[in-house]
C-alpha cells in the first residue's frame, strides 16, 4: 500500500532447454540468499539434486508501466 505501481510484460515464443538450469541456480543463489545459512544452502542442494529444465523466453515485444 502506498507503493508506486510497476509492471513488465514480455511477449514472444518460449523454448524448453534441457541444459543449464543447474548452472543458473548455482550462479543466482548467492545473489539472493545467504548460503552461509544452512537452510538456504539446503534449499540450493535440493534444487541442484532435482531434474530441471530452463524456460527461455525469446522476446518479440516488451511493455512496461510505471506510475
Amino acid at each position: 500500500m502506498g507503493e508506486r505501481e510497476r509492471w513488465l510484460s514480455v511477449a514472444g515464443r518460449a523454448t524448453v532447454e534441457p541444459d543449464g538450469a543447474h548452472d543458473l541456480c548455482a550462479r543466482l543463489a548467492p545473489h539472493y540468499w545467504d548460503l552461509d545459512d544452512p537452510a538456504r544452502a539446503g534449499d540450493l542442494a535440493e534444487m541442484l539434486a532435482a531434474d530441471q529444465v530452463r524456460l527461455v523466453i525469446h522476446p518479440e515485444a516488451v511493455s512496461r508501466y510505471m506510475s
